[in-house]
């Protein structure tokens, strides 16, 4: 009897040995139940009445080799407080609002989450994500990915998954995205192809499956590499790509590129010129798909050093227009993120300073000042929850 209680407390005792050997060195995370919502939550048709914003964050593509990455879509109330749904990962996912729906992609799913929730399966796994939106008029959510290269090497894909509450399907588009933003109710995309260094305007619409046109080709000097910085930009009657070209390691040159629309003619503005930077890295924005935002006939573009600049579409006047206050100028980032809506910017910030870390700031693009600032409660915590990965920002979004 003796030898078989020693035998149980025995065994016990490693059943906790492998349980915490688990918890420390395999499970990903270790966040506090009250930072972790579930699928339950999330059917309340209430849900999103005190939600003010949603920030996005993934461990990234080649941590999920193993199967253990994972995703974020972290919820922030009107008092700030953070709660997120923990997701399969997506590097450079992102988020979709519409009305009260908000729509959520991961590796191998994607949901709907509003009055009514739906979640549909996907057969296909994801790992790098590029846009997601919604097209009214069609009333479906869209999300498109960098897929990668096909089987037999001979051409690029990028994937799309496409519908509604009723249901979703999937279709390609056969190039490589470099930048892409909506427009009513079709998504324009610019194409690269690396090998001929040659960028292409291109238009997506959504039916009972994709068709894609081909608009123009980009007039850029064929002796230097571009990389977009920008979500491509649309008005009544042009077209708007921003694009970088690295001189050296301390100088580089951001042009605007403006494309009528009737006749494709291309204009090219010098935008932005960083000379003798000890860092260029820096400059570059927080997130390429929420740096640039048309409004009231004026285009306006946030770098990394936290300086917003604007196009007058009418007048064609560039100008450093304002800063967001204390911004960094270094290359280490802490999940900060920018989002554009309407007449204000919004900037997820960081700040060591303060207990919670993190906060959420709202500026007016009209003068540069800042009207609203959000502490913002738990999201720190639910960072420095995660363990044995990094998990990265990708998108954010404010709902009201």
């Amino acid at each position: 009897m003796k030898r078989n209680i020693i035998t149980i407390i025995g065994m016990f005792g490693l059943g906790v040995f492998f349980y915490f050997t688990y918890t420390l060195f395999f499970n990903p995370t270790s966040a506090d139940s009250n930072l972790l919502l579930s699928i339950a939550d999330l059917e309340k048709e209430n849900f999103l009445h005190n939600k003010k914003a949603i920030i996005y964050l993934s461990t990234t593509a080649d941590q999920d080799i193993d199967g253990e990455g994972f995703s974020f879509a972290v919820f922030i109330d009107q008092k700030g407080k953070a709660q997120a749904l923990k997701m399969e990962g997506l590097e450079l996912g992102s988020t979709a609002v519409y009305e009260n729906s908000v729509f959520l992609e991961e590796k191998n799913k994607v949901r709907i989450v509003g009055e009514d929730y739906k979640e549909f399966p996907m057969k296909t796994d994801q790992y790098t994500g590029e846009r997601t939106g919604f097209i009214e008029n069609k009333n479906i959510f869209f999300s498109i990915y960098n897929s990668g290269f096909t089987q037999d090497g001979s051409g690029y894909l990028s994937d799309v998954r496409f519908g509604n509450k009723e249901k979703f399907q999937t279709d390609s588009i056969p190039f490589y995205i470099a930048s892409s933003g909506i427009e009513g109710d079709k998504v324009n995309i610019l194409t690269q192809d690396v090998d001929k260094n040659q960028f292409d305007l291109r238009q997506v619409t959504f039916d009972s499956s994709l068709e894609v046109d081909h608009l123009t080709m980009l007039d850029t000097p064929k002796n230097e590499f571009f990389n977009s910085l920008a979500p491509l930009l649309s008005d009544k009657k042009n077209y708007y790509l921003i694009l970088s070209s690295v001189i050296d390691d301390f100088n580089e040159k951001t042009s605007l590129y403006r494309i009528a629309k009737d006749t494709y003619e291309q204009e090219v503005y010098d935008f932005i010129e960083y000379k003798d930077m000890k860092d260029l890295v820096s400059t570059i924005p927080y997130n390429f798909k929420n740096s640039a935002h048309i409004h009231q006939d004026v285009l306006y573009f946030i770098n990394g050093l936290g300086d917003v600049y604007t196009f007058d579409t009418k007048n064609e006047e560039i100008q450093k227009k304002f800063s967001i206050e204390n911004a960094s100028k270094s290359k280490i980032r802490h999940n900060e993120e920018t989002y554009f809506k309407d007449n204000s910017l919004y900037v997820l910030r960081y700040s060591d300073e303060k207990k919670e870390k993190y906060y959420l700031e709202e500026y007016n693009l009209d003068n540069g000042s800042r009207v609203n600032t959000l502490d913002i409660t738990g999201f720190h915590d639910l960072l420095s929850s995660v363990q044995k990965k990094s998990i990265y920002s990708y998108d954010l979004k404010v709902l009201e």
